[in-house]
């Protein structure tokens, strides 16, 4: 009876008291934290749909009731994943500059290209025109209006490169596999940077990344594809069945391809170690409430992974 009072009250706008006492109905703790506090977070610093979300990754008992949450871990939680957002869109940003580089390098190279027909068939391969790609830009406010007026009607495959979203991207890198007959410099990177964009795109849009991080079985290990079985099978003190568990998970599976495009493609060292200290310093970020998450061994389970994972490349 209370559940269903409860799902009647959520189906309406709930003042800032009823969203803390929709928490303590589900057993949500406010030991660590007063409620308050919490209060006050939910008006000023973080909603409540997004720092609820991370409810997911805790233990429910059978009367639907969570076990051993407290609300500071949830803004925790939410402090973390902000930081792993900016990083993620960090390493993003560095894949596609280096693979588009190296894309308009061949490009160039290439006598049989005159950088404008790949953009013609491209289009046709995609079953789009190039007002898709670039029609956002025809406003004199936009600032690359002077490429639509310049180029919208032949644009050359370094203009497209710089209008297309992430996604157009990915498809344009198979879409080149596949013109230039399968290059074993293109095979490994057509086959993952669709999984660059899922995590990308999650983090360009500000959506949580650690919501339902500990959940498994949503990829089959057997689907996993062979560049990131062949690199998690090297992570030192990784077992088997951990490393088909995590993958299991499309978020850390994602996470993990994010890591080894970034460890296998971009050549700078210095890029390199700013991102992997970066990612340090997060993880050591993840310890500071580390007795209150004593009892959380699937979150454990996470952390130790990418500890692992990030040591391995480092």
């Amino acid at each position: 009876m209370v559940e269903q009072s409860t799902q009647k009250i959520l189906k309406r706008k709930l003042s800032f008291d009823e969203m803390i006492e929709h928490l303590d109905q589900k057993n949500i703790k406010f030991e660590l934290i007063t409620r308050e506090e919490a209060k006050n977070i939910l008006q000023t610093s973080n909603y409540f749909y997004k720092i609820t979300a991370y409810r997911k990754n805790f233990e429910k008992n059978k009367y639907d009731r969570y076990v051993n949450l407290d609300f500071k871990l949830l803004q925790d939680l939410a402090t973390i994943d902000m930081r792993l957002r900016y990083l993620v869109l960090q390493m993003s940003l560095d894949i596609e500059h280096v693979v588009k580089t190296q894309i308009l390098t061949d490009i160039t190279n290439d006598s049989t290209e005159d950088g404008y027909s790949i953009v013609t068939d491209f289009l046709a391969h995609d079953r789009t025109s190039i007002e898709y790609y670039m029609n956002a830009l025809n406003k004199e406010s936009h600032y690359n209006y002077g490429l639509y007026v310049k180029h919208h009607e032949n644009p050359p495959i370094w203009v497209l490169f710089e209008v297309m979203t992430f996604g157009g991207f990915v498809k344009f890198v198979e879409f080149y596999y596949r013109r230039k007959n399968n290059p074993l410099a293109y095979k490994e990177i057509q086959q993952v940077l669709r999984y660059v964009k899922n995590i990308r795109n999650t983090a360009a849009h500000n959506s949580p990344i650690l919501m339902d991080i500990t959940r498994n079985n949503q990829i089959n290990p057997q689907k996993v594809v062979k560049p990131i079985t062949k690199f998690a099978k090297q992570i030192n003190g990784l077992s088997p069945q951990a490393r088909k568990k995590r993958l299991s998970n499309r978020k850390v599976h994602d996470l993990t391809v994010l890591i080894y495009v970034h460890y296998t493609y971009i050549n700078s060292k210095g890029i390199k170690k700013a991102r992997y200290d970066a990612f340090r310093e997060l993880l050591e970020r993840t310890k500071r409430l580390k007795d209150a998450y004593n009892n959380q061994d699937s979150l454990i389970a996470v952390y130790k992974y990418f500890k692992k994972l990030i040591d391995f490349i480092s």
